[in-house]
């Protein structure tokens, strides 16, 4: 029975992550922001934090679960009529479900990790941040779910592989805008730590 228990404990992998991202708004971003046509769109800073779990499916294959808090959107910088530079950031925050199936590879002497899957996201808090007034003015006219393909690589930082570092890249796979064809997109690093 013992036996049995650590062997099971041992395909569940529990772990707490902390993500650092650069977020961007693709598609038609420039619309959102009509008639404000002389500045341009940028990409901003993002943080992602939550904890995931990892089941084997087979020796070097296996299912993953990830519960995260992610920040998303962009910034808009223009001109006002007076030449003074100023900015709309658009802070998009939800809570992230990712799914992904992972591929553990080999190396000489640590596993690398390989994930590839969708994401099911709930916006919880939608708002425009203008940098003239430093006023945030609450959105409400975006789609309350996000649909995102993923892909990560995990690498691990110690020998022990209880700390891992990862890249990540998400996008949108339909529009979160009911008018615009807008969509998500963040790339960035992962530093998890496991458990387990």
């Amino acid at each position: 029975m013992n036996s049995f228990v650590r062997s099971q404990s041992k395909d569940f992998v529990v772990g707490a992550l902390i993500g650092f991202y650069g977020i961007e708004n693709k598609g038609d971003i420039r619309d959102l922001y009509y008639p404000l046509y002389n500045g341009s769109i940028s990409g901003n800073g993002g943080l992602s934090c939550g904890l995931n779990v990892k089941h084997d499916i087979a020796k070097s294959i296996y299912g993953a679960l990830e519960l995260r808090y992610c920040r998303k959107g962009s910034i808009y910088e223009y001109l006002l009529t007076n030449g003074v530079q100023t900015f709309h950031a658009l802070r998009l925050d939800y809570i992230e479900m990712p799914v992904a199936v992972g591929l553990k590879i080999k190396l000489k002497s640590k596993t690398m990790f390989f994930e590839t899957g969708v994401a099911y996201a709930r916006l919880f808090a939608s708002r425009m941040k203008m940098g003239e007034t430093h006023n945030a003015v609450q959105q409400n006219n975006f789609k309350p779910a996000d649909i995102s393909w993923i892909a990560n690589l995990k690498y691990p930082i110690i020998k022990s592989e209880k700390l891992l570092v990862g890249l990540r890249f998400s996008y949108s796979l339909f529009s979160i805008h009911p008018l615009y064809k807008l969509y998500n997109m963040d790339y960035g690093v992962d530093f998890y730590y496991l458990f387990n």
